[in-house]
């Protein structure tokens, strides 16, 4: 089983998993997806990291869509779980649901990276809920760089949230892939937090003194 210090998935994802078969197939194939990608990872290769006999997988999965769609009704609920609070206006709990909606993204990223028309069939639902969950997010980071500006965390004009969106969802989605070829060797834990950096790095123009302190104090000065 995957641990939160390897920094393959967070705490927050990995508490919903138990020792349970189906739980131990979710939980390898999303760390598999999100390394390897939906389409290069065959529903054997799952069945042998997790420990079980392939049989065993397509008796609860009777294939990888099966999988993705559990995948994305797991994603909804971390999503919501950790958006609690997502209207406070406080600003340290503000400040708290960017860095839990970053994990969400972090743990989920295949599914906001992966290019799902390539392989899935137009008329598949698996493939309309992956562009539904991908359009909602989008729509999601947008609205809370709203909801940051209009409660004292951030200083922008309108027209810059949608291009800050923009950049902050790439970074979410690509940045290990991208850091793991630039930095060999680096813990997992270690790359997830150079990203929310390179997010504040972003933001950091555009942040109120308050919320620079706060934000510092969290990545550790």
């Amino acid at each position: 089983m995957t641990d939160a210090a390897s920094g393959l998935l967070t705490a927050g994802t990995l508490d919903r998993f138990s020792s349970k078969t189906r739980d131990r197939l979710l939980e390898t194939s999303l760390v598999l997806f999100n390394e390897r990608g939906f389409g290069a990872v065959t529903t054997a290769s799952i069945a042998e990291r997790a420990g079980v006999l392939e049989g065993s997988l397509w008796y609860h999965f009777r294939t990888k869509k099966d999988i993705l769609t559990a995948h994305i009704e797991l994603l909804q609920q971390v999503f919501e779980g950790t958006n609690i609070d997502a209207d406070s206006t406080d600003l340290e709990t503000i400040i708290a649901g960017i860095f839990a909606s970053y994990d969400v993204i972090w743990d989920f990223r295949y599914i906001l990276r992966d290019d799902f028309a390539a392989v899935l069939d137009a008329d598949e639902p698996a493939l309309q809920v992956t562009l539904f969950i991908n359009g909602f997010l989008d729509e999601w980071t947008e609205g809370r760089i709203r909801h940051a500006r209009e409660h004292g965390l951030l200083e922008m004009g309108p027209a810059e949230m949608e291009d800050l969106s923009e950049i902050i969802l790439v970074i979410g989605r690509y940045w290990l892939d991208f850091s793991r070829k630039k930095y060999p060797g680096t813990e997992n834990v270690e790359l997830r937090l150079k990203g929310l950096r390179h997010i504040f790095t972003v933001l950091g123009p555009y942040l109120l003194p308050e919320a620079q302190r706060l934000i510092a104090e969290r990545l550790g000065g």
